[in-house]
């Protein structure tokens, strides 16, 4: 299996991504950057468009925070409507 996606990963064009972006800032600094396949980079792109990865962080755990506190809210709408 190792040596079929190391052919596999050799058959994609790599590309640098900075996780802060260039035009944000970002340097060229082994830390801001990640090598990824260019097909996941455009789907990065076109799912976080330019944020930074601490901009996309934040916004899932937020996310994260609403999708529990409509659970919670959901799970006492249930609870009263069961108890009438």
């Amino acid at each position: 299996m190792k040596g079929r996606l190391k052919r596999n990963q050799k058959k994609r064009k790599m590309n640098k991504h900075h996780l802060r972006p260039k035009s944000r800032g970002g340097s060229k600094v082994q830390s801001n950057l990640i090598l990824i396949d260019m097909e996941r980079h455009n789907a990065w792109h076109i799912l976080w468009g330019n944020r930074t990865l601490d901009e996309i962080i934040e916004l899932l755990i937020r996310l994260r925070e609403i999708k529990k506190s409509q659970s919670y809210e959901v799970h006492n709408q249930l609870k009263l409507n069961f108890s009438d």
